[in-house]
């Protein structure tokens, strides 16, 4: 098996150019990096979406289009980069995709496309286009469905991801907050504020985290469905299997590193949470995932040395 991989020197990007080249796949990593190192199995080529010509070599099985523009709170002055990454540069890849025969195409979305709710959040829930961000992931992925026919097309919305080496979100905030002392403010739900009077038993937001790991794990099983001729839905969740709030985050992190957290409640409430609701994936798959508490010292144990070693290809 053959795959591309564009925006392959990102977060997820290298895990999951690492766990496909394990398991015996042949990977063509694109980035805009500069290659130094390549992984074992793994070949580097340098790519800008934005300007350069999209290409992949015949005999391409899939293509995982992972790039996003890192300017999403930056509208509109970044506007172009935003949606240049998220939905042209995945047309382009898309197009290239087709034009070289690949068997399938995995745009890589994300659970903030949803609108705000509490409530866990399925394929057909209500999406919001007031969200830069969210609009650029909306569009990519509508746009791509028109790509659909020998080359099937899939768009995976993740939730969460937290795992080694990870430098920026939420979860690397966390854990770098309890590691500096620092506090972690956690927001109550309107009813939290209504029904207590004081203390800070709220849990704060809570969130369906996905361990990178796995979620590597998951895109590379889906893919090989798709591969395969197996029918799969346009628009996919991608998640870890329990909602976890940012106080038990928080409080594993602490336990992993030797640090209790120092958690405080905060005066204003939160107007969602952020959980997915996985009945279509299980429906598809059976999802195999890392038990939480081990993938939380799995990612404060390797974090330190993941941060000063090698990148995959720089």
């Amino acid at each position: 098996m053959r795959a591309a991989i564009v925006g392959a020197a990102g977060f997820l990007g290298t895990v999951l150019a690492r766990h496909l080249a394990r398991s015996g796949w042949e990977v063509l990593a694109y980035d805009t990096a500069t290659f130094e190192r390549p992984a074992a199995g793994v070949r580097c080529e340098t790519l800008d979406v934005l300007r350069d010509e999209v290409r992949f070599p015949e005999g391409t099985d899939a293509v995982f289009y992972l790039a996003q523009s890192p300017f999403y709170r930056e509208f509109p002055r970044s506007a172009d980069h935003l949606f240049g990454v998220n939905t042209f540069g995945a047309i382009k890849a898309a197009r290239a995709a087709v034009a070289a025969g690949v068997r399938t195409f995995c745009y890589t979305s994300s659970g903030n496309v949803y609108a705000p709710s509490f409530a866990p959040l399925a394929e057909g829930s209500t999406v919001r286009r007031d969200d830069p961000y969210a609009l650029s992931k909306l569009a990519a992925e509508e746009a791509l469905r028109l790509f659909a026919g020998p080359t099937a097309v899939l768009a995976v919305r993740l939730f969460g991801l937290f795992g080694p080496g990870q430098k920026r979100m939420l979860p690397a905030t966390l854990l770098a907050r309890v590691r500096a002392g620092q506090e972690i403010v956690l927001e109550p739900a309107a009813d939290e504020m209504r029904e207590s009077q004081g203390g800070d038993e709220t849990g704060g937001l809570v969130v369906s985290f996905t361990y990178v790991a796995d979620a590597a794990g998951l895109l590379k099983e889906l893919a090989q469905r798709a591969v395969a001729g197996v029918p799969l839905p346009p628009v996919l969740n991608v998640a870890g299997p329990e909602p976890v709030s940012v106080r038990r985050f928080a409080e594993e992190l602490g336990r992993a590193v030797g640090i209790a957290p120092r958690l405080v409640r905060s005066h204003a409430s939160r107007r969602c949470n952020l959980i997915a609701d996985l009945a279509l994936l299980n429906s598809v798959i059976r999802p195999q995932f890392t038990p939480f508490a081990e993938a939380i010292a799995e990612t404060c144990r390797e974090t330190s040395a993941a941060a000063g070693g090698p990148d995959l290809c720089r």
